[in-house]
């Protein structure tokens, strides 16, 4: 383990030590910090919003428990805890007003470091979060906190982080176990997490494979531990990745007036290029867990009580495999505010119904070619 790696996992214990504590923001310190080091380290998204969870399970607004998030700094906290605590204790001259042989009473340390892992110290504040949480682990001492949407997208978003090479580590799986213990997900429900994502990052697999020209996957297959009745369910969303991989690009377009996508499918088809459709943002976001695409068209007023494009974008954005990839607004309102506001999320274009079929075709080629070369640049 490099020294960088060793301070990380240094600093994610003692953010579990003072979690356990219910010491939420002094735990913010030390994730805060981890972001520092490593602004994409998955642990620190998963640790915030458990934090802020937990914050809200003790009635502290969202909002505020946000701010209190982000403002920690680890300015006059102490280091992270490490394992050799008692090299430490050796320099000090007299313990024995506590112990009766100061050497053998070294692992002192170790018992106050655990005690939180106990229901006895956590007896007194249980009570508050069991009532505020779900029941799936009410016989646990540990807190647990009602599973927010957000929760649960942080649990998944780590698990995918972490299956994305087909591997789990020792380490890898204690943090794992420790997020659904908090999160008070179940054996049942991880597993049935566990094997979706697996699934999601064995398909992700395959594009990256099939852009370097390997086309047997059965490496892969094993890797990700693929049985045979998955490769069965699989096998159409297999066939559909190559197409779009050997079409000129793939597009993702939604909208909830189908006859509308219908059109645009047929019109992207001729022009060369594979496209697949969603008729809500929920239902885009599923397809986003098997389907890579290379530029994203969507609409802004989807009827309620579906998220908007303006949230789909941001859902869509929060996603580290898709920060680069081209996003454009679509609607039939040529109204100056929402333009402003979908340039300010940060939207690569925004075009309005009717659409011009030049004019997306050219906007598409356009937006893919830039994204490409900002890809090769950065590899």
């Amino acid at each position: 383990m490099s020294d960088r790696q060793k301070m990380l996992s240094d600093l994610l214990r003692s953010a579990d030590k003072e979690i356990k504590n219910a010491k939420y923001e002094d735990a913010m310190r030390y994730i805060n910090k981890i972001v520092e080091i490593d602004v994409k380290n998955v642990y620190a998204k998963a640790y915030k919003e458990r934090i802020i969870s937990l914050m809200e399970a003790q009635g502290i607004p969202r909002q505020e428990a946000e701010r209190i998030a982000t403002e920690a700094k680890l300015q006059g906290m102490p280091k992270p805890v490490v394992d050799e605590t008692p090299v430490v204790k050796k320099e000090e001259p007299v313990p024995t007003p506590v112990q009766h042989t100061p050497p053998k009473q070294e692992p002192v340390p170790q018992p106050k470091i655990e005690i939180p892992k106990s229901p006895q110290p956590d007896a007194p504040p249980a009570p508050q979060h069991v009532k505020k949480s779900s029941p799936p682990v009410p016989q646990k001492g540990q807190q647990t906190i009602k599973r927010t949407a957000a929760a649960q997208e942080a649990y998944r978003s780590l698990l995918m982080e972490i299956w994305k090479d087909g591997s789990i580590s020792d380490e890898e799986q204690s943090r794992i176990d420790s997020m659904r213990e908090t999160f008070a997900i179940t054996h049942e429900e991880h597993s049935h997490i566990e094997v979706d994502v697996r699934m999601s990052c064995y398909m992700n697999a395959i594009r990256d494979e099939w852009r370097k020209g390997i086309t047997n996957f059965e490496t892969i297959r094993k890797r990700f531990r693929i049985s045979d009745q998955e490769q069965i369910t699989l096998e159409p969303k297999v066939f559909q990745l190559i197409q779009s991989l050997q079409a000129n690009g793939s597009v993702l377009v939604l909208d909830d007036d189908e006859a509308f996508l219908a059109v645009i499918k047929n019109m992207l088809n001729e022009a060369g290029f594979y496209c697949f459709t969603s008729v809500s943002g929920e239902d885009g976001l599923r397809v986003l867990d098997t389907m890579t695409p290379d530029i994203v068209l969507c609409d802004i007023n989807f009827s309620k009580p579906h998220m908007s494009g303006f949230a789909f974008y941001e859902r869509f954005r929060s996603m580290d495999r898709f920060l680069t990839t081209p996003f454009i607004f679509l609607s039939a309102l040529d109204q100056d505010v929402l333009i402003r506001t979908g340039k300010k999320l940060g939207a690569d274009d925004y075009l309005t119904k009717p659409i011009d079929t030049e004019m997306l075709l050219a906007t598409i080629e356009g937006k893919m070619r830039r994204s490409r070369e900002l890809r090769r640049t950065i590899e």
